[in-house]
């Protein structure tokens, strides 16, 4: 690489400009991929001149491009857009169907440029005669779109597409090709016989992750399906998968390897060794599960002799936010373990005699209030995307919220790039606040629980004089504070993140030794800096709250009001704005979501009721505390019907008080407000800033000297400032 690079660096432009293009391309991959010195690598790409060598031209574009794609210490997909759409297919026909192909998965795979449409016009850019190998792993991914997508699923399209993927052309996407056929035989067009025949063209030195994949499936096919029954041939199919091929589908193949000969074979000491291989997988999810069939079999087979191993195993259980994880009833499995703990300090601890009893009397009643909360929780989650028929967001009538704050703190979010809190809702204006929901369905609320939620508020309406009258106000001044309406890609999808999982394992049964276990690792691993900044949280869901009075039963949830259309579309005829207003009611099925919500509520209070009236289960001194886990998800959302006008969101963070994310002010005055830091920078996300009727002169124009300034690198766009006209005093 030394020699290449002098000689490389011999070659004069004024000698040989073609030369000398070629010279700098490969001078560039040698800083990226020898020497990896990216800086260094952007140099070299960027003397590639277009007018020099257009073919070499065309690569270095390319290559600038994935390193502001895939680089983890440049990424910048707006960088990487702009160079991959400088490769022309006239340039260099192979690099131009990378190009195409990697914007393609921009817009198919990148939250905050996820556009389908956009995305299937790219990957049908690329040409088979061009790069056939990326032309192979297009059409792949556009069989994954009409596969997977739920906007755009069509199974016949998907099936068209991965048919289309040819082994000659790219072993690798071929072999996921086949894997997803199998599944679309197997569970779409249930036609076991093609989908065995999909499976079985599946080669290990092709996609070992795949082959993996598809003798498992194999495996599931002669272990579940009735018709094909045949343990022999499951056996097998599950022993093929290799853990250097694919460590979680490992773990679950020697899981099912332990059903297998603890149900059907009747051979505990072989059940036990695949469930051991399941726990010591290093899968956690998976490792954990089978830490609870390691429990259930000797808790209801070795009791007499094994049952402090049991306890052991039981112990060994963890939560997960993610109810169901790859068909594993992982949240049961949690339930169970902690039930069972609880059992073994009863004095009597045979409150069970049998798996069946336990799970009907309490943990199928448990695990059917999670299903409830999450079908709620489900209804309330803000997607952004009310009206599916619009591709533009912008014609999407719920696109921004609004946080109500007072300048300074704007100030600290623009100046000195401060994060958005999430602050603990003790302390909140609502009294009732995380206690509605739980005092209505008879449970009990601990005062001095340690599990703490943190919270920021959102609204639908961005220009409304009660918010500007009730938040924000600075110097005493009311309707002194500022309006910050938030784009969507503030905010997360992933509704199990609003949970820390392992606040939840310091409040398990067996507090004593994980608070233990947690306080050595925290001394192991003190922090040396200020306690202010330990890393913030990852994207956040966005949820509308849900407005209930107890005693009506009357049921609302957050939403835009009418007079937020009229202010928008000012100018426009009244009867064209009621138009857009009944679209966006329909859209929104505000009457079905409260139906369904108020339908899950009522069994969910039914369901509770019933698991308390159980005289066995009195005995159970974590039965209410298991119960709050179920609706833990909920429990924030639901707020007096009292604060309907708010037309109240919230982003939330449930964790316990021991989460190194929790701060505390430097200032003793603001002591009794804990909160946690939003990860996202709040400029970029910012599309407007409402003024409210009161704000002082001198706010406003430093507020707008900032957003109108030159924008540099990290400001992509214009964010809008308006003065608020709503009349105040």
């Amino acid at each position: 690489i030394k020699q290449a690079e002098l000689y490389y660096k011999k070659v004069e432009r004024e000698d040989n400009a073609k030369a000398y293009a070629s010279a700098q391309l490969n001078l560039g991959t040698i800083y990226e991929y020898d020497k990896e010195d990216i800086k260094q690598a952007e140099l070299y790409y960027n003397k590639v001149e277009r007018e020099d060598n257009a073919e070499a031209y065309a690569l270095a574009q390319l290559n600038l491009g994935r390193i502001y794609h895939f680089n983890e210490d440049k990424k910048n997909i707006a960088e990487a857009e702009l160079y991959y759409k400088k490769v022309e297919r006239e340039d260099n026909a192979k690099a131009y169907a990378l190009a195409q192909f990697n914007l393609g998965r921009i817009y198919h795979f990148n939250e905050d440029k996820k556009n389908i449409a956009e995305a299937k016009e790219y990957y049908n850019s690329v040409k088979k005669e061009d790069n056939a190998r990326v032309y192979a792993k297009a059409q792949f991914n556009l069989g994954r779109i009409y596969h997977f997508n739920e906007d755009k699923k069509n199974i016949a399209e998907a099936e068209l597409y991965y048919n289309k993927v040819e082994r000659e052309d790219n072993a690798k996407a071929y072999a996921s090709a086949q894997f997803f056929l199998g599944t679309i035989y197997e569970y779409d067009k249930e036609d076991i016989k093609q989908a065995e025949l999909y499976y079985n063209k599946v080669e290990r030195e092709d996609n070992a992750k795949a082959y993996a994949l598809a003798q498992f499936n194999l495996g599931r096919i002669y272990y579940f399906n009735e018709d094909k029954k045949n343990i022999a041939e499951a056996k097998e199919y599950y022993n093929r998968v290799k853990k250097e091929d694919n460590a979680e589908v490992y773990a679950l193949a020697q899981l099912n390897l332990g059903f297998i000969y603890q149900d059907d074979k009747n051979d505990p000491e072989l059940a036990v060794q695949f469930f051991s291989q399941a726990r010591d997988s290093g899968v956690p999810l998976i490792s954990s599960y089978a830490n609870y069939c390691l429990g259930e079999y000797f808790y209801f087979n070795q009791k007499e002799k094994y049952y402090e191993k049991s306890k052991n195993y039981y112990q060994l259980v963890n939560y997960s936010n993610r109810t169901i994880y790859l068909n594993l009833d992982i949240f049961k499995a949690y339930i169970v373990a902690q039930i069972m703990l609880a059992v073994s300090n009863i004095e009597e601890n045979d409150l069970f005699k049998t798996k069946e009893e336990r799970d009907n009397l309490v943990i199928k009643p448990i695990c059917q209030i999670r299903k409830l909360t999450e079908k709620i929780q489900k209804e309330l989650l803000v997607t952004f995307k009310l009206d599916e028929s619009e591709s533009e967001q912008g014609q999407q009538f719920e696109r921004r919220v609004a946080h109500y704050t007072n300048p300074s703190v704007l100030f600290e979010l623009l100046k000195n790039d401060s994060h958005v809190r999430l602050n603990v809702v003790d302390f909140m204006n609502d009294p009732t606040e995380n206690q509605l929901l739980s005092n209505w369905l008879g449970m009990n609320n601990d005062p001095n629980s340690e599990i703490k939620s943190f919270l920021t508020s959102f609204t639908f309406n961005h220009n409304c004089l009660n918010q500007f009258r009730l938040y924000g106000n600075e110097n005493n001044i009311i309707g002194s504070g500022v309006s910050l309406v938030f784009n969507q890609f503030f905010f997360g999808k992933k509704v199990e993140s609003s949970i820390n999982p392992d606040s939840v394992a310091l409040l398990s049964y067996d507090t004593k030794v994980k608070v233990t276990k947690s306080d050595s690792e925290e001394n192991k691993d003190k922090d040396d800096g200020d306690s202010n900044n330990i890393c913030s949280l990852e994207l956040l869901p966005l949820f509308r709250c849900l407005y209930f009075d107890p005693n009506s039963k009357y049921i609302s949830i957050a939403k835009r009001n009418k007079f937020s259309f009229y202010l928008e579309h000012q100018g426009s005829p009244p009867e064209t704005i009621e138009d857009q207003w009944n679209n966006y009611i329909d859209s929104l099925g505000e009457e079905g979501k409260i139906a369904k919500i108020r339908v899950n509520l009522n069994k969910i209070r039914k369901i509770i009721t019933a698991l308390k009236a159980k005289e066995e289960l009195k005995a159970l001194s974590n039965l209410d505390q298991l119960i709050n886990l179920a609706i833990m998800p909920i429990s924030c959302l639901i707020k007096h019907a009292a604060f309907e006008d708010e037309d109240e969101c919230r982003m939330i963070y449930i964790t316990h008080i021991a989460d190194k994310k929790i701060q505390a002010p430097a200032n003793y005055d603001y002591a009794n407000s804990l909160f946690v830091n939003y990860g996202q920078k709040v400029e970029g996300y910012l599309d407007k800033i409402y003024l409210g009727p009161q704000c002082q002169p001198y706010h406003k124009l430093w507020i707008t000297n900032h957003v109108r300034r030159p924008k540099s690198e990290s400001k992509l766009k214009h964010i809008k400032v308006v003065q608020s006209e709503m009349p105040l005093r």
